[in-house]
């Protein structure tokens, strides 16, 4: 059998097998199902790199759809993901067994991350419901593998201009469609329940979402001179930053604030110009808005909430993470089980009333969470995982120059920032809408670095040439 071949019909087999599989742990028709698995697994095979636009595409609009008592996926994001990662592991394990190796160097965080994976399953040791467990960290498997799949497609700049053309246009209309829902519904501006006919869940996931690609475009606004239409990029900019002058989170505000920041740092001294620019229209922008009527009173009195012991919200975020530090005191070393923490977790109805959550609990702590569901193991991983980002982007930022490439990268790295800081009063991974564009992101660093040694090289090689 040759290569193609091998490459072609495995997949095929995979995805009616797992049709089966699911069809007879699930009342959905085991026929829908293997119609449905063998339907994305045969377009993902054939276009790769085209179900990664696809994905992207989707991402903002994706709905949940509930296999009964067993299974939950976002539709038609998860089933795209899961395809992908079965793809491009079969690939990887047919290339080996015939003895083609790439020359595109080894993942940069495979190590941590196949630490981190491994842990998910091991914390199943302790878990009080052993099917939740295992079910939840394969499914969350499949995201954290997703920047594996990213950085093996993407390889030069143009599939680089096809993400982005991918993902910036859809996610502009979801934020558009959001803040024009937001205005219809601006007396339930601070509250979930505004957010109900709009793509996103609450403000939380809205305004992470919505960040990410703010500062992105702010980046390539402050850091590439280069010749590109600044009209559309400006355009892009002007749609992110309403949309997150419309969300309502005080995470939201304090990790933009941070990657902002971080942002400006990375201008150096000899852009001066720049920063007041930028703090100047920052400055005019914020009191046109808080201005307007209702606005400041609303804002201030939701950042005075933020040390109000007595504020309901703080009292239940108080309440998860004591229950979170608690589970990781039973069992400190792999926790209680990855997704455990919705599972013990009880609701004070003193504070949230008759209200019952509609998806599963998180402790409003991503650090917390994974140190109660982890252990220690598990959170020294993690925190592995997240500085070797940091450290590798730093590293690279050193020695690339070329102003389009530094751009992104600074952009990408403030987007997964302004999310590490987030994580630190909210648990978001859980959901598409941010644990998608979180392990994108942690494939499109090394995948956009690697891009931009090449072409040096290349220009390196033609100067020595002459």
């Amino acid at each position: 059998m040759s290569l193609k071949q091998a490459n072609f019909i495995l997949p095929f087999i995979v995805c009616i097998v797992f049709g089966v599989i699911l069809g007879q742990y699930s009342e959905t028709p085991l026929a829908v199902l293997c119609l449905l698995a063998a339907a994305a697994g045969a377009f993902v095979c054939i276009g790769t790199e085209l179900a990664l636009y696809i994905l992207l595409i989707c991402l903002p609009f994706s709905f949940r759809y509930i296999i009964p008592q067993l299974l939950e996926i976002q539709t038609p994001t998860e089933p795209l993901l899961g395809m992908l990662t079965v793809v491009y592991w079969l690939k990887k394990i047919v290339d080996y067994a015939l003895g083609k190796q790439g020359d595109k160097p080894s993942f940069p965080f495979l190590l941590p991350l196949i630490c981190f994976i491994l842990i998910t399953f091991l914390s199943a040791i302790n878990t009080p419901d052993l099917f939740g467990t295992l079910k939840g960290a394969l499914r969350y498997a499949t995201y954290t593998m997703f920047s594996l799949v990213v950085y093996d497609l993407i390889q030069n700049r143009q599939s680089l201009k096809r993400l982005f053309i991918s993902a910036f246009p859809s996610a502009a209309i979801a934020v558009i469609w959001t803040v024009v829902v937001l205005i219809f519904h601006i007396d339930q501006w601070q509250w979930t329940s505004a957010y109900r006919s709009s793509p996103f869940t609450n403000y939380s996931v809205y305004g992470s979402f919505t960040a990410i690609f703010f500062l992105i475009c702010l980046s390539r606004l402050l850091f590439d001179n280069q010749r590109y239409d600044r009209v559309l990029w400006i355009g892009l900019f002007v749609c992110f930053g309403l949309g997150l002058i419309m969300c309502f989170s005080r995470g939201v505000w304090v990790s933009v604030i941070v990657a902002v920041g971080f942002m400006l740092v990375q201008l150096g001294k000899g852009v001066t110009q720049k920063k007041v620019l930028f703090i100047g229209a920052t400055c005019l922008v914020l009191l046109i808005c808080l201005s307007l009527p209702g606005v400041y009173t609303s804002v201030v009195e939701r950042v005075s909430t933020s040390i109000d012991l007595n504020y309901a919200s703080n009292r239940a975020r108080l309440l998860r993470w004591g229950q979170a530090i608690t589970m990781f005191l039973d069992n400190p070393i792999l926790g209680k089980g990855y997704g455990a923490f919705a599972m013990l977790y009880e609701e004070d109805v003193a504070l949230v009333g008759s209200y019952v959550a509609q998806y599963q609990l998180g402790a409003h702590s991503e650090y917390l969470q994974v140190m109660a569901e982890l252990g220690i193991v598990g959170l020294g991983v993690w925190i592995w995982l997240n500085f070797a980002f940091l450290r590798y982007g730093f590293h690279a930022l050193k020695r690339i120059e070329d102003g389009f490439f530094r751009s992104i990268i600074i952009g990408i790295m403030a987007a997964e920032i302004s999310l590490m800081v987030h994580f630190i009063v909210n648990n978001l991974l859980n959901g598409d809408a941010i644990g998608v564009p979180f392990w994108c992101i942690f494939g499109l660093l090394p995948a956009i670095v690697q891009i931009a040694d090449r072409e040096r090289n290349i220009i390196h090689e033609s100067d020595n040439t002459l």
